[in-house]
């Protein structure tokens, strides 16, 4: 039975859907703040200096600070009980995910892997690791992105994970050298490895390696190296295959060292994917890249040679009243240098690059600083810019969340959310005509009295019809466009493209299957899609 309280913590029912769960909700009576709260196993602080360890441990955990991580508020031990007090996140985890949904597609898997290696940057940078990462410790937000959970794992199942005894929903997910005991097993490398049989999982929905037992896994991997990921996943970009092909190598020393060359990676074929360069071509291109990793860089010490002063006389200069006089002179100085609040705009110059910045992560690190510097500067020269910016962060989340309508398979939280987000799905498609008409809808939909979450969606449905009116096919009706589509999909059809011709029609089937003005083109890319299957087998 669950204790009702621990420390200054009123527990509630557990998180995780599990009655057994070790992981509860909890109100800080004194503070009235919601919080997680692990219960860790009692024999960890019985062990010798387990106790001296534990507060050691939560210290180490309590410097984590980073957006893409859950933090550790705190730890105690309330009558030989050892707990952890957490933040409290909101979220499905990866794992849950991935039971519900097989797999994911790669965009969806680029955009995770890449909140992930933000988070592992940082924490190798406090020169830590996580060494238990897995699907169940990533939790998925539903504004977007993923905090990272279970760092203190390596605190509580020590011996549970030790050698060849470790469970498989934890032994599929770490590194060789974790398994043969090594110190290497402790380097950002185990985390990297971590990070590719998770890939691997959101991409093909299985597990690189199958094995029922630890010893059959390390036996696995001895006999060759994994499948690669394009082998059962056609769609898969020729660059994310090689990147997961790369952070599995079984050899610690050929595998892709860091987070934060993973994540350039993955940003770098983005953007060549976003201005029309392969992706294929760019990863094989033979060119140098963020995914030709190479050693750390030396840094070169410059050392200083003071020379001391020489003095005329025979008294300590350090006695003479000039000098005393200085050095008073000068701790004044310092002293009020260092206490004098920073100005408008040094406070400003601090996070105004960020804020240019076209990362949602990045916008979301400074979101505090903004707040704090319009509660203090109200009157700010900056106030436009700071509204621009809010709005900015306010729409960004709101696309997210659109995104996630479907990769999720979340539900609308209004009406206008809705609407928009049928427009988008229509315009990415090409219909801008029924795109238009819909962010119409969404924007009557928008009452007069709305929340910030669903005003938003005013903003961004004008802004999806001012990008409509730009566009040289603004004034296509809906027949053009169908015929357009299935004309493109018979192109890529006679160029033998035949898996990115089926992909199309299956989204046209999806939009336009159940309207009646467009029921015989319905029929033929039915059709177009019956003949692809057959021709395939």
């Amino acid at each position: 039975m669950q204790p009702s309280r621990i420390g200054p913590i009123a527990l509630e029912g557990p998180l995780g859907g599990s009655a057994d769960s070790n992981v509860l909700r909890g109100v800080h009576i004194e503070r009235n703040l919601r919080m997680a709260v692990k219960l860790l196993p009692r024999d960890m602080i019985t062990r010798p200096m387990g106790g001296d360890y534990f507060s050691a441990d939560v210290k180490l955990l309590q410097r984590l600070v980073h957006p893409n991580i859950a933090r550790v508020m705190g730890g105690a031990i309330d009558e030989g009980q050892p707990y952890l007090a957490l933040e409290l996140v909101e979220g499905e985890s990866l794992r849950s995910l991935l039971d519900r949904r097989g797999r994911l597609p790669w965009e969806t898997t680029a955009d995770i892997a890449e909140s992930i290696c933000e988070a592992l940057h940082y924490v190798h940078s406090q020169k830590m690791i996580h060494q238990r990462l897995t699907p169940s410790r990533i939790i998925l937000l539903p504004e977007g992105g993923v905090k990272l959970v279970g760092f203190d794992c390596q605190m509580t199942d020590k011996d549970q994970v030790l050698g060849l005894r470790s469970p498989m929903s934890v032994a599929n997910y770490l590194a060789p050298e974790i398994f043969k005991g090594k110190g290497s097993a402790a380097l950002p490398t185990a985390d990297m490895f971590s990070v590719g049989v998770i890939l691997y999982e959101c991409l093909t929905g299985s597990l690189p390696w199958g094995a029922k037992t630890p010893s059959e896994l390390v036996l696995a991997r001895r006999a060759g190296p994994a499948p690669r990921v394009s082998a059962s996943v056609l769609e898969c970009p020729v660059w994310l295959d090689v990147l997961v092909s790369k952070l599995l190598e079984t050899k610690r020393g050929i595998r892709l060292a860091t987070a934060d060359g993973t994540r350039r990676a993955i940003l770098d074929a983005k953007r060549k994917v976003a201005e029309g360069m392969g992706a294929a071509k760019h990863a094989m291109s033979g060119k140098q890249g963020a995914l030709a990793m190479k050693a750390d860089r030396k840094e070169i010490a410059a050392l200083r040679k003071h020379q001391t002063p020489t003095v005329k006389d025979d008294s300590p200069f350090y006695e003479r009243a000039w000098f005393l006089g200085l050095c008073l002179a000068s701790l004044i100085a310092v002293t009020a240098w260092a206490m004098w609040p920073k100005s408008e705009a040094e406070l400003y110059d601090e996070f105004a690059p960020t804020m240019a910045s076209e990362s949602y992560t990045d916008w979301r690190t400074v979101s505090d600083k903004v707040a704090d510097f319009r509660e203090r500067f109200p009157e700010s020269e900056h106030n436009a810019e700071l509204d621009a910016f809010e709005d900015k962060v306010a729409e960004g989340k709101a696309m997210i969340e659109v995104k996630n309508l479907d990769r999720f398979g979340s539900t609308p939280n209004s009406k206008a959310q809705s609407l928009f987000a049928q427009g988008q799905k229509r315009q990415q498609f090409g219909d801008l005509m029924s795109a238009w008409e819909l962010y119409e809808q969404a924007i009557e939909a928008v009452p007069a009295e709305a929340p910030a979450d669903v005003e938003v969606y005013r903003r961004l449905a004008t802004k999806g019809i001012a990008e409509i009116k730009a566009s040289p096919d603004a004034k296509r009706t809906l027949a053009q466009m169908a015929e357009a589509k299935l004309a493109e999909a018979e192109e890529l059809i006679d160029e033998g493209k035949l898996l990115p011709a089926k992909v199309l029609l299956a989204e046209f089937v999806e939009l336009y299957g159940g309207n009646p003005k467009l029921r015989e083109q319905a029929a033929a890319a039915r059709a177009k899609i019956g003949e692809i299957d057959a021709q395939r087998e």
